[in-house]
C-alpha cells in the first residue's frame, strides 16, 4: 500500500481537516492521527510505509506544545517503538 492509498483508506480519521487538504498532510499529522485514532493494524501499516527512521524523526520533533496533541499512552508507545527499532 502506498502512502496516498493509506491516507485515502483512513481519511475518516482526519475529521477536522478539509477534504482537499487531506492528501497533502505531512508525516507529523499522519503519525499523530494514526497513533491517536487508528487501530493497531493502522499503526503497523503506517510504520511499514514511512519506516522506523521517519517515525523516530517525527517523535524527536515533537515539541512541548505538540505533546498535548497525543494521548499519553500513544506517545509512550511511539517512544518505545523508536527506541527499540530505530536506534
Amino acid at each position: 500500500m502506498t502512502r496516498d492509498e493509506f491516507i485515502a483508506k483512513n481519511a475518516y480519521l482526519f475529521w477536522y481537516i478539509k477534504k482537499e487538504a487531506i492528501p497533502k498532510i505531512g508525516n507529523e499529522v499522519l503519525v499523530e492521527f494514526i497513533f491517536n485514532y487508528g487501530t493497531w493494524e493502522d499503526v503497523k501499516e503506517l510504520i511499514k510505509i514511512i519506516g522506523y527512521q521517519e517515525l523516530k524523526k517525527v517523535y524527536e520533533g515533537i515539541t512541548d506544545r505538540k505533546i498535548g496533541n497525543y494521548l499519553p499512552e500513544m506517545l509512550d508507545l511511539m517512544g518505545r517503538i523508536t527506541r527499540k527499532y530505530a536506534s
